[in-house]
């Protein structure tokens, strides 16, 4: 027998019966109908979830790798032809969506205290990965120089980041640490909107989902007063430490992939990949990364200096000019000077040795060079520059002839009591600029440089770097410009120059200090023995700045000693019987 819906609609015998009757009729269809579209989109979220939740696209969390600088600017270059997604798919435009945190970041300074290097990555990387339309810097004091003038990255910040926004706080108190310090950094982003980013932590990745959500966070609670640091994005504000841990829990639970900053060594052990920033939680310094294969140190180099591999210029194309270059003032040669222009072309094997003065070079040590085309006299003008002549010193002098020779002619810079030791290897002269670190121990400094050798190509970037140190801080002492000012260019852009730690040892009143050997360093003032080297094996040079005794012939003749053996190694490489040189 088959049912009839009209039967059983026209069988009620009123007028309200029936109404009441087609008003169940209505409600049982619609609850069809919201039944099968609730199955529809729990089949599209179920789908969407093997990407990850919260308006994440596919495949969009998949392989998350840190992105170096190059490889943003090859993306930028490519082809456009070749680009066959819709505007839908394209990263660079998924965070022009209306639903997302402001583009903002926070960064909250508490203390008086230095501004170190971690902290100038951890700014520079979250600026380069996030672009931000604003950085705001909150601040209880802004960061404190050294008085050894080491501590400048702060400076170097601000140079490198045109969006810093630098805000004092308006706060009684700036904890470090606790609850109140996730309080007030919850009260800033609910004034301002954003992201809140740990000062000394470098990001890995930052999804633009992330931007999505009222709250998230990687802070993570062990108990009621410490905390695990981590990124905050979101609005929800609380007013006591118990509230805190309810809102920190929410975030957590909403976004629960999202971890607290992790620590070196998780980073470099992790397999998991979810490790979306890296704490440092200790002092670090350039020279600790430029070498290392680690997977925090191609992270540090990425954020630090936009390329992920250890680099240093090199092409032998347009090498480094075999000529040695040497500067006087009063221009009277003496016996350590002939030995140094001597093991210039006899033992490091340059073609030639060029004598810059400002007055024709006298003295019977000359006259035995200048008998060889080889060794040739430049005059040279006294250098007029920005510098007051009080301070010019004849020290200042040298230093400033030395940059502009090289910048216009290339070459090897030698100082006058420079003996080289052994043959300068073919491959040193494909660098852009090589130098030697110093023995001096000065503050914070980690290391310093040694520019009484210096090879380097014609208008080499380390030459007009050093010349523009020269001329910026022309009222420091010429010594911090020329040994420490010098290293903070090294650090800045470590690929322009290569410091090589056995180009060069340094010695002073017969304590030499052979820079590759630990705890080589000794404050200004002090002249700490140097642990023992092989003068042959060990560097290419002996830089002799002993001045008593002097060195002379009779000293080679009749005694004995390291500096005897070199000059002996040098008279014996050039052809020169001892005895017969008068």
């Amino acid at each position: 027998m088959k049912f009839h819906w009209c039967r059983c609609f026209y069988r009620a015998r009123s007028r309200p019966q029936r109404r009441r009757r087609a008003l169940w009729m209505i409600s049982l269809a619609l609850l069809a109908f919201l039944m099968y579209y609730n199955q529809q989109a729990l089949s599209q979220l179920s789908y969407n979830g093997d990407a990850g939740d919260f308006n994440i696209q596919p495949n969009e969390a998949v392989g998350r790798q840190p992105k170096t600088f190059d490889q943003e600017r090859l993306a930028e270059a490519a082809p456009k032809h070749k680009d066959k997604r819709s505007d839908e798919d394209d990263d660079d435009k998924s965070d022009l969506r209306p639903d997302l945190a402001p583009a903002t970041l926070h960064f909250l300074w508490c203390g008086r205290r230095h501004f170190e290097f971690r902290h100038y990555m951890a700014m520079k990387r979250a600026d380069k990965l996030i672009r931000p339309d604003k950085i705001f810097f909150h601040y209880e004091a802004l960061p404190q120089v050294d008085q050894e003038g080491y501590f400048l990255w702060f400076n170097r910040t601000l140079a490198d980041v045109d969006n810093i926004l630098l805000r004092p706080l308006n706060y009684s108190h700036c904890p470090r640490e606790g609850a109140e310090r996730y309080i007030l950094i919850l009260d800033l982003l609910e004034r301002f909107g954003g992201i809140y980013i740990p000062e000394d932590a470098v990001l890995v990745d930052f999804p633009v989902h992330l931007r999505s959500s009222a709250l998230v966070t990687g802070v993570e609670a062990k108990s009621p007063t410490e905390f695990q640091d981590g990124l905050i994005a979101g609005r929800k504000k609380p007013t006591t430490a118990e509230e805190l841990l309810i809102v920190l829990s929410l975030g957590r639970q909403e976004h629960s992939g999202i971890q607290p900053c992790g620590s070196i060594d998780h980073y470099n052990l992790e397999e998991e990949g979810d490790c979306i920033c890296v704490k440092i939680q200790k002092p670090l310094f350039p020279a600790d990364i430029w070498d290392s294969r680690t997977p925090f140190a191609t992270l540090a180099r990425v954020a630090a200096y936009g390329y992920s591999e250890p680099r240093l210029e090199h092409s032998m194309r347009n090498p480094i000019p075999r000529i040695a270059h040497y500067v006087c003032i009063d221009c009277e040669v003496k016996f350590i000077t002939f030995l140094s222009m001597r093991s210039s072309v006899n033992v490091a094997g340059l073609n030639k040795v060029y004598l810059h003065g400002v007055r024709e070079p006298t003295g019977k040590w000359w006259e035995k060079l200048r008998q060889d085309s080889r060794f040739v006299y430049v005059h040279r003008e006294y250098p007029e520059t920005l510098y007051d002549r009080a301070i010019l010193t004849p020290q200042l002098a040298v230093g400033i002839m030395r940059v502009s020779i090289l910048l216009k002619y290339g070459g090897i810079y030698c100082d006058d009591n420079v003996l080289w030791t052994r043959k300068i290897p073919e491959e040193y002269f494909g660098y852009s600029a090589v130098a030697s670190p110093d023995w001096h121990l000065y503050g914070s400094w980690p290391d310093s440089v040694n520019h009484a050798v210096l090879m380097a190509k014609k208008n080499a970037q380390y030459l007009l770097k050093l010349r523009g140190v020269l001329h910026k801080y022309r009222h420091n002492q010429y010594w911090f410009n020329d040994h420490f000012m010098a290293y903070k260019i090294v650090e800045t852009h470590p690929e322009i120059i290569k410091l090589d730690r056995h180009l060069q040892v340094k010695c002073l009143n017969h304590n030499c200090h052979p820079t590759w050997q630990p705890n080589y360093k000794s404050g200004l003032t002090q002249n700490r023995p140097g642990g023992h080297f092989d003068w042959q094996n060990d560097t290419m040079s002996v830089h002799w700045t002993d001045t008593f005794p002097e060195l002379d012939l009779d000293m080679v003749k009749y005694t004995s000693g390291m500096i005897v053996d070199v000059s002996r190694h040098i008279l014996h490489t050039s052809g020169i019987v001892i005895q017969e040189l008068r």
